[in-house]
């Protein structure tokens, strides 16, 4: 059997389809896209020869504070005293605004490790450039330069083509061959900047190779207060669509439309929903319990008078109407009806009538009397079928 629907109930189907099909279209077009592999990356996920899961768990095991970092360098601590990013291996290119954000985190204080040809390009002041041959193997590059990065580390293997020609004074060429330089340190502002021709030394595979851990630790000075962040962002893990969307209106938003929502439901709820009986509360006195309440305030006045008024009345009233008569017939004209359209035969029902509208007027009225009289005229009820079941 086919259930029209209100035109309500027509609009909120419409309204709701429409919505999730929205919300559909843009989670499909909005969503990020597949994250490539990382298997050839140093990022501090992966366990392969060229990954650098090693390296980022032993700087946690030395004592320094080191956390992945999954955002653009314009969220970059505002105070970055005693903090190291590490931009191992970047493969997409930075933009305008976060070329800015990471010289911004320099001049304030902050360190920057940067690995590799392409990371060269989001350092200020780089000089860095590739070579026209390739090596098929990885490099010896002597130390050039005694001090921190240097120490104990005589000789590390390097791999890559890319190099660096220091071309102002406070660029400091620590190790090199015959192509260039391979790490640069120099200042800038109140930070300091790290460049490393390729990200050998802190690779899975090549950490424990010549005197790489060595330069690797030195890189980052003593641990204890440091805080090591090590960029993901470059290497494709990025906040996807709703973590965007978290930090935009738009939760707020839906959470008012979920209480509008709400609101909605639950007013067609109470239209349209079952019915089911309210439940109420007991009497807090009982039929009997009020008539003798009732009772005993009658007697402390002594107002035998007025309970026989409203038993008479009452009585009246009840036949009157079933007799078809006016208020204002006498005794004598009810008695006469009663006999003539009721069939009535039996005496004295004209004779209470009359007593009890007697007695009502009375001031003197015994409750013998009263009660003689409201028996009579309740028993004549039942009779006469006045009273209902």
């Amino acid at each position: 059997m086919r259930v029209p629907l209100e035109p309500g109930d027509r609009k909120l189907l419409i309204v709701s389809g429409t919505l999730f099909a929205v919300l559909t279209v843009a989670a499909t077009v909005l969503s990020p896209p597949a994250e490539r592999s990382s298997s050839g990356l140093p990022t501090s996920y992966s366990t392969a020869s060229q990954g650098a899961k090693a390296a980022y768990l032993l700087l946690g095991e030395m004592g320094y504070r080191v956390e992945r970092w999954a955002a653009p360098p314009q969220e970059l601590p505002g105070q970055p005293q005693d903090v190291t990013l590490v931009l191992a291996g970047p493969v997409i290119p930075p933009s305008s605004e976060e070329q800015v954000g990471l010289r911004a985190f320099i001049y304030a204080g902050g360190r920057v490790l940067a690995t590799g040809g392409f990371a060269a390009h989001l350092l200020p002041q780089s000089d860095a450039h590739a070579l026209k041959r390739l090596y098929p193997e990885p490099k010896p590059c002597p130390a050039r330069l005694p001090g921190p990065l240097s120490r104990h580390a005589p000789v590390i293997l390097m791999d890559g083509n890319t190099r660096w020609t220091p071309s102002r004074p406070h660029h400091l060429a620590y190790y090199g061959d015959e192509d260039g330089a391979t790490v640069v340190h120099y200042r800038l502002g109140k930070g300091e900047v790290i460049w490393w021709a390729d990200s050998l030394p802190l690779e899975n595979n090549g950490l424990k190779q010549a005197s790489n851990l060595n330069l690797f630790l030195n890189s980052f000075g003593p641990p204890g207060s440091s805080r090591v962040l090590w960029d993901e962002y470059y290497h494709g893990q990025r906040p996807g669509f709703w973590s965007y969307i978290s930090r935009t209106p738009v939760p707020w938003s839906g959470l008012q439309f979920a209480a509008l929502a709400l609101a909605l439901l639950l007013t067609f709820g109470r239209r349209h929903g079952p019915l089911r009986p309210a439940r109420t509360t007991g009497i807090r006195l009982s039929p009997l319990e009020f008539v003798e309440t009732v009772g005993e305030l009658y007697g402390r006045k002594r107002a035998a008078a007025g309970a026989l008024e409203i038993a008479y009345h009452r009585f009246r009233f009840l036949l009157l109407r079933r007799l078809g008569l006016p208020d204002t017939a006498t005794p004598g004209e009810v008695g006469r009806g009663v006999r003539e359209r009721l069939g009535w035969k039996t005496p004295g029902l004209e004779e209470t009538l009359q007593k009890s509208e007697q007695a009502v007027k009375s001031r003197s009225l015994r409750e013998t009397e009263a009660l003689r009289l409201v028996q009579e005229l309740h028993d004549y009820a039942g009779r006469l079928r006045l009273a209902g079941r």
